[in-house]
């Protein structure tokens, strides 16, 4: 018995010692809501994409459920002389030396247009951000109807070259 209770100790060990798949290196914690429906992450990773002007600078997120094929994009454009991604980008039109943002959740059934005022960003450091939404209107744009929204996103993220 003794013998048969260690090998199941043994065993039980392995198993949860093991990573899961979902075991990715992000760490996100979002309370996002749209249109009655949460939306939680599973994956997220943020890369530099090439910007409009020479004096902006430019970020993508991709905030993914893989599961339920949902994506949530967040790209945000900044002069070229801020040294973090801290700050309050307008999530409307504007110029180059402003801090811009455009934000879209993606599912299989419809796309969400995020807009309104502002997205809040903060930049922790060692790739920990936290997003939060002002006064933000989204738009559902394959029915053409706005819809509730609220909430926010925070975790780490991992960085990816292209």
């Amino acid at each position: 018995m003794r013998k048969f209770a260690s090998i199941f100790l043994l065993v039980l060990g392995f198993i949860t010692s093991c990573s899961s798949d979902s075991d990715n290196g992000t760490r996100l914690n979002s309370s996002i809501v749209i249109d009655g429906v949460s939306f939680v992450p599973t994956k997220g990773v943020y890369y530099n994409q090439t910007a409009s002007f020479d004096s902006q600078k430019r970020v993508r997120f991709l905030v993914t459920n893989e599961k339920k094929s949902e994506n949530l994009y967040i790209d945000l454009s900044f002069p070229s002389a801020q040294t973090n991604l801290t700050g309050i980008y307008s999530l409307g039109p504007g110029s180059a030396n402003e801090l811009l943002g455009f934000c879209e959740l993606v599912t299989p059934n419809t796309r969400y247009y995020i807009g309104g005022h502002s997205i809040k960003v903060t930049d922790f450091g060692s790739n920990n951000f936290k997003f939060e939404f002002v006064g933000s209107q989204v738009l559902d744009v394959v029915k053409n109807y706005q819809v509730n929204f609220k909430g926010g996103l925070e975790g780490k993220f991992e960085l990816q070259v292209k």
